[in-house]
C-alpha cells in the first residue's frame, strides 16, 4: 500500500496576509457605515463656528430653508434674468440636505450653509472647488457633529444662487 503525503514546502505567509486585509477591509467597512451618513456632498464642509447670517458671495441671492418632512419647491428669480426652480429634501430624518434645480434653468448654487446644533458647515461651489459656475444638485450635506459626536437635526439651510451662464 502506497501512502502519498502533501508537501510542505508552500509558504503560510501569502495566506495569512490575506486573512489580515479581509479582516482589515471588513473593518474600515464597518466603520465606515458607522461613522456618517451614506451621501456625500460634492466639496467638503468648511466648518462654521456659531449661527452664521445668511451672506452670499457678491453676485448671488440667498434662500433660506427650514426643514420639511416633505420636498419643498421654490421659483427662484435672479436681478440679472436667472431664474429656476430648486427642490430642497431634507432626508434621513432632518439631517441631511438634497438640492436639484429642474431643467430648463438660467441658475446654479454657487454655496449653502448647514445648521444644526451649534454651529454650520460651508459647501462652496465655485472655481477652487471645480464648479466655476456653481452646481445643480448635490446630496448628503451635513451640519458639523455635536459635542457629543452625534449629528444634529439641521435647523435651517442657506442657498446662494447665481446665474448660470452655461444654460
Amino acid at each position: 500500500m502506497r501512502v502519498t503525503t502533501r508537501s510542505k514546502t508552500q509558504s503560510r505567509r501569502p495566506r495569512w496576509g490575506a486573512r489580515f486585509t479581509g479582516v482589515g477591509m471588513a473593518a474600515a467597512v464597518a466603520l465606515g457605515i458607522a461613522a456618517g451618513p451614506a451621501a456625500a456632498a460634492e466639496v467638503p464642509p468648511i466648518f462654521v463656528p456659531g449661527n452664521p447670517a445668511a451672506v452670499c458671495p457678491d453676485g448671488s441671492d440667498a434662500l433660506r430653508v427650514n426643514p420639511s418632512t416633505t420636498p419643498q419647491t421654490f421659483h427662484i428669480v435672479l436681478p440679472d434674468g436667472g431664474t429656476g426652480d430648486v427642490t430642497v429634501t431634507f432626508s434621513n430624518g432632518i439631517k441631511d440636505v438634497n438640492f436639484s434645480i429642474a431643467q430648463p434653468n438660467t441658475l446654479a448654487v454657487r454655496q449653502v450653509t448647514v445648521k444644526g446644533g451649534d454651529n454650520a458647515n460651508r459647501y462652496l461651489y465655485d472655481a477652487v472647488t471645480g464648479f466655476p459656475n456653481g452646481i445643480d444638485s448635490d446630496s448628503g450635506l451635513i451640519s458639523p457633529l455635536n459635542n457629543g459626536g452625534q449629528l444634529p437635526d439641521v435647523s435651517h439651510a442657506d442657498f446662494c444662487f447665481i446665474r448660470d451662464n452655461y444654460s
